[in-house]
């Protein structure tokens, strides 16, 4: 394992004691037990289901972005790079992963790599301006005014990047002539800005993520509790923004924290323990469904292929070393 998913585990393992520290074991086992297996279905079911639009989405994006490949080849690539991510293997991180199984070993990685920066930059963006609405329309006071503006500000840049982004490229003087200038137009040329692809791309992710959001509802039930509406379309798409930054494991134990942040001040709608229920119960969901990948991986031969890849780019790294 190289030393930034040491230090994701390491991250994830503070957090994960830091929770455990205002947790009553007796009453999270008891909320553990409690939990109908039916909810249990419904979320590992529903979250895969919603990876599967996911990756339409991701496919939309590629094709519009000149990388023309079927969509199972798509789907594969998506699913083994949550295995990837999730599993690690000490092979090119999941997003990596992705990128180079879609090009199909045509010189496309750069442009498969930037689709799936793309696909997660607009993700966030929809995510963000969902929670936005949310609060805008219908209030809530569990989430402070300045992380809200602050949400605001990141919407507002990641739009005006995506944009303006290649007119700043091919404008800003001393720099477009630059080789990692024409670099970053070739990947700003991955992401679509036609208002049909952009229409298609915006309705599967709201759709992608009103699902999570409702598996969150279901949950609330299975452990016991309900969430109204106001705070489900405000704080979980703030908590899914937050465990997707690439600063732990899975978003082990940041999400777990985020849950206790948002749900269990006063007045609570969650116990702690029930919060960290919701942990678990999406843990579970993320593991199984990232499983789905493995099982392709090792059926397809894909993992010999991404194994090569890191060490090309661990032999590329050792030869500038000695360059330099």
């Amino acid at each position: 394992m190289n030393t930034k998913g040491l230090i994701k585990l390491l991250l994830s393992a503070v957090m994960v004691f830091w929770v455990t520290t205002t947790v009553n074991f007796s009453l999270l086992k008891g909320t553990l037990a409690s939990i109908p297996l039916t909810t249990v279905v419904i979320v590992i079911g529903g979250y895969t289901v919603g990876q599967l639009l996911s990756s339409v989405k991701w496919w939309t994006i590629a094709r519009a972005g000149g990388i023309s490949v079927p969509y199972p080849t798509v789907a594969k690539a998506y699913f083994i790079g949550m295995f990837v991510n999730c599993f690690g293997l000490g092979m090119v991180g999941g997003d990596v992963a992705r990128g180079i199984l879609v090009a199909q070993g045509l010189p496309k990685k750069t442009e498969g790599i930037a689709s799936v920066v793309a696909d997660r930059v607009h993700g966030l963006t929809v995510l963000s301006c969902i929670a936005l609405l949310t609060g805008g329309f219908l209030g809530s006071d569990r989430v402070p005014t300045e992380l809200v503006q602050l949400l605001g500000l990141l919407t507002v840049g990641f739009v005006a990047g995506w944009l303006l982004g290649p007119w700043i490229l091919n404008n800003l003087p001393f720099f477009k002539q630059t080789k990692l200038a024409s670099k970053m137009r070739q990947v700003a040329a991955i992401f679509p800005r036609d208002a049909k692809t952009l229409g298609i791309i915006t309705a599967l992710s709201v759709l992608f993520h009103t699902v999570q959001i409702l598996l969150h509802g279901a949950m609330a039930i299975g452990v016991g509790a309900q969430i109204p509406w106001a705070t489900l379309f405000l704080v979980i798409p703030l908590v899914n923004i937050v465990s997707s930054l690439p600063i732990s494991w899975n978003g082990l134990g940041v999400r777990e924290k985020s849950y206790i942040y948002f749900l269990t001040t006063p007045p609570a709608i969650l116990s702690t323990e029930q919060a960290v229920a919701f942990g678990a119960l999406w843990l579970m969901a993320v593991t199984i469904t990232s499983a789905i990948g493995g099982v392709m991986a090792l059926c397809s031969g894909d993992l010999k292929l991404l194994r090569a890849e890191r060490k090309a780019s661990v032999a590329a790294a050792a030869v500038l070393a000695k360059q330099s």
